[in-house]
């Protein structure tokens, strides 16, 4: 919404001002806030590389017939990433750099682990 609004906003002012007082503030504000001041928006790509680090815990939920929606919806949402440009998928792929560092774009080595460590053959 604040990207296509048709204003000419100052996004690293507002997270900012999220970020102190207001009562949205939070991590996520924050991230949201420092990726913004660091890194230049438009060269963000919108596909956010998926690690595989919740791949067990799903085909285990379905396994057990547990639901999980909240985690499914957010795998595919990742898969979704892959396929559109989007301000929500840059948004996403900003915050998750912030908070693991986790790369911008496809990243070769992550695509061959998510297929071959250990993790996702549990």
């Amino acid at each position: 919404m604040l990207q296509g609004n048709g204003f000419n906003l100052n996004l690293v002012q507002i997270f900012k001002n999220w970020s102190n007082g207001s009562v949205i503030r939070g991590w996520l504000v924050e991230l949201m806030e420092r990726g913004l001041r660091e890194q230049d928006y438009g060269k963000i790509p919108s596909y956010v590389e998926d690690t595989g680090e919740v791949d067990w815990l799903l085909e285990d939920a379905i396994n057990k017939e547990i639901p999980i929606p909240m985690i499914a919806q957010s795998i595919m949402e990742l898969f979704k990433s892959k396929n559109r440009d989007s301000d929500a998928y840059k948004s996403i792929a900003l915050m998750r750099h912030g908070f693991g560092g986790h790369p911008f774009g496809r990243d070769e080595y992550i695509a061959k682990e998510r297929k071959t460590d250990r993790i996702a053959k549990i």
